[in-house]
């Protein structure tokens, strides 16, 4: 495969620090090692090595979601990766779902949702600000050069309007909310049975709350509650160990399925 004009790369320097461009013919990308021509990418195969302005080697490639959505432009704070991956392995996420997400935020778990349901499947995304809907937005059609035509972006508050009328029939709902309880008996209404509910919380007080509140609801089976905890180690021919920073803690996810 080769880059073409209008790829949104990523290139990588000896240090291991990425930067994402958006190729475009006759524009140069600046940076501290001096300047990448695009012209000198488009055509290039991916993982080519080329040279800066400044002799420097940098590797090219197609931008990765964990790299797009850690250098986006945020209005809310995302979803980390690391949590991503375990909402889509316990969320069971694959082609063809109709997913209900509140609270999209920036909108990286928009991303990784719309690239695994595909076109078959449908993601319907509420948010309630209209400066953190302008930015999900924008990131979408960045990422995917367009608004693909299964996803509806709602400006709406799931906790006093509730469901919009065409919104039901759910196979998963996903939830970012700081007060998941309050919202739970209006997603209930759109999630199907059988169906997943995720919520996603900083603190495990919200979890606690929310679990006994679905216990008390009385039509949930409790799978549990998990937190991801990555740590990136060096690997050298004579030492190998640990970096000295990881990415911890970020948030909790609590997992149950709608009797």
């Amino acid at each position: 495969m080769k880059f073409k004009d209008g790829d949104l790369i990523e290139i990588i320097d000896k240090k291991e620090r990425k930067f994402l461009i958006k190729l475009k013919r006759g524009e140069k990308f600046h940076f501290h090692y001096g300047y990448i021509n695009h012209d000198d990418l488009i055509g290039k195969n991916y993982g080519s090595k080329i040279k800066t302005s400044k002799s420097f080697e940098i590797i090219a490639f197609p931008v990765k979601k964990s790299s797009f959505v850690l250098h986006m432009k945020r209005g809310a704070q995302i979803i980390y990766p690391k949590d991503i991956g375990a909402i889509l392995i316990h969320g069971d996420i694959h082609s063809g779902l109709k997913i209900f997400e509140a609270g999209g935020g920036s909108g990286a778990l928009s991303i990784y949702l719309l690239s695994i349901i595909g076109k078959k499947g449908k993601l319907v995304t509420y948010e309630i600000r209209e400066d953190f809907l302008k930015i999900l937005e924008n990131n979408i059609k960045t990422f995917f050069n367009e608004i693909p035509r299964n996803f509806i972006l709602r400006k709406r508050d799931i906790y006093l309007e509730g469901l919009h009328e065409n919104d039901k029939n759910f196979d998963r709902a996903i939830l970012d909310l700081p007060e998941p309880w309050n919202a739970a008996k209006n997603v209930d209404i759109g999630l199907k049975k059988g169906g997943i509910l995720i919520s996603y919380n900083p603190t495990i007080q919200q979890i606690t709350k929310f679990k006994c509140f679905l216990k008390d609801l009385g039509n949930y089976y409790f799978e549990g509650v998990y937190e991801i905890l990555e740590r990136k180690w060096k690997i050298e021919e004579n030492s190998s160990r640990p970096v000295d920073r990881m990415v911890a803690h970020t948030g909790f996810i609590l997992v149950a399925r709608k009797i």
